[in-house]
């Protein structure tokens, strides 16, 4: 085996000789190994920047930074204005809602009022007719009691007296739930509180005159619960060019 791999040569020196093939055979395992690192490392650096994968310059990375800041903006941008525009819808609904419920409480409160109002005319539809039973009853009483003799005046002032009292009574009563009497004899006509029966020529009274009254009318606060019953001076009534004249 020594023998083999040492060979003379001219001059009768003993070299090593190398077998060729050994060489050959090692360089491309080298170049293998280097073009592998390489592959390694380009792999490396796309892992770590994609969109550079094809280009390492510094100003080329810089520019794709500055490009991707500007993206960000844009989208904080966008979603910002999204944003102003939910709070302004919001807003709006909020102020709708607001609104509706004012709204609301206005209805309600003039729905109960109304019922308040049906109530109470219910309630005077039952008890009026009293009222007005115990005003003619002093109408007749009051006369009455002026042409008697004597005798029997005492007896008639204790029942005018109590008749009135009872009436009194019953209107401070009303009064106490905000229903008032409607003004009727000796004011102008109202249509809008007072019901004409009839026209009669009064020489006392101007035309269009409230001269008598034959049913109270009721008011709460400004909503008319029951129109009064009246007779209204007409137009040949005197009590103008009376005053007129004076």
């Amino acid at each position: 085996m020594f023998r083999d791999s040492m060979h003379a040569r001219p001059g009768g020196r003993m070299t090593d000789h190398k077998d060729p093939r050994d060489a050959g055979s090692s360089a491309p395992k080298l170049e293998d190994e280097i073009s592998k690192a390489m592959a390694e490392a380009e792999q490396a650096v796309e892992a770590l920047h994609p969109d550079h994968a094809h280009g390492g310059e510094a100003d080329i990375e810089i520019e794709d930074d500055g490009e991707h800041r500007d993206a960000v903006e844009d989208a904080l941008a966008e979603r910002i204005a999204e944003l102003e525009e939910e709070l302004a819808k919001t807003k709006d609904k909020w102020l709708r809602a607001v609104a509706d419920h004012e709204n609301y409480k206005k209805r309600s409160k003039r729905e109960m009022d109304d019922a308040v109002v049906r109530g109470s005319q219910k309630l005077l539809q039952a008890f009026l007719p009293t009222v007005d039973n115990l005003d003619r009853a002093l109408e007749i009483a009051e006369p009455a009691l002026q042409a008697a003799s004597d005798g029997n005046e005492d007896n008639i002032q204790q029942v005018v007296t109590g008749i009135r009292m009872v009436r009194d009574e019953f209107l401070g009563a009303l009064r106490k739930q905000g229903i008032e009497p409607v003004d009727a004899v000796g004011t102008p006509f109202d249509p809008s509180v007072h019901d004409a029966l009839q026209q009669i020529d009064s020489p006392d009274h101007a035309p269009g005159t409230v001269i008598r009254e034959f049913e109270k009318g009721y008011k709460m606060g400004e909503r008319l619960l029951r129109p009064a019953r009246v007779i209204v001076a007409g137009s040949g009534s005197g009590g103008a060019k009376g005053a007129q004249e004076a």
